[in-house]
């Protein structure tokens, strides 16, 4: 059995952030995009979004508790 390269790849490129409960690729799009969607997202009382300084268009997700 071979195991996904990509997914192998994308675990060890992220080993050193916090553990997010997902991380989104947007592979293409526009940053003006990116910006947008971690906007929308974070008017969630529910969820966080962070970019740590990656390289590419890529948001880091994390649900966080309603105090």
């Amino acid at each position: 059995m071979t195991e996904n390269k990509t997914e192998e790849t994308a675990v060890q490129q992220y080993d050193n952030y916090p553990d997010p409960d997902a991380i989104v690729h947007f592979d293409d799009a526009s940053e003006e995009l990116v910006k947008l969607i971690a906007e929308t997202l974070e008017t969630s009382e529910f969820l966080s979004t962070s970019r740590d300084d990656l390289p590419e268009t890529t948001l880091l997700v994390e649900e966080v508790e309603n105090e």
